[in-house]
């Protein structure tokens, strides 16, 4: 089990969920914060190496890894 997964699975067990729940949940705030209008939430966007929507897992290593680099 690699660490976003098991992340995604901690999660779950918290909320009383699945990890699929989860996925989904997480999923549809990427796209709420994607889709969003906000120049603000655009600009940041713009900032990430993603050139569509991100899935959960890949968002979550692009931000583990930027801050596994500040620290």
């Amino acid at each position: 089990m690699n660490n976003i997964t098991a992340v995604i699975c901690r999660i779950a067990s918290t909320e009383g969920i699945s990890p699929q729940e989860v996925l989904f949940e997480m999923q549809a705030a990427i796209d709420a914060c994607y889709d969003s209008e906000d120049p603000a939430v655009q600009a940041r966007w713009a900032t990430m190496p993603f050139k569509c929507k991100p899935t959960p897992e890949a968002l979550i290593a692009y931000l583990a890894e930027k801050i596994t680099k500040q620290g």
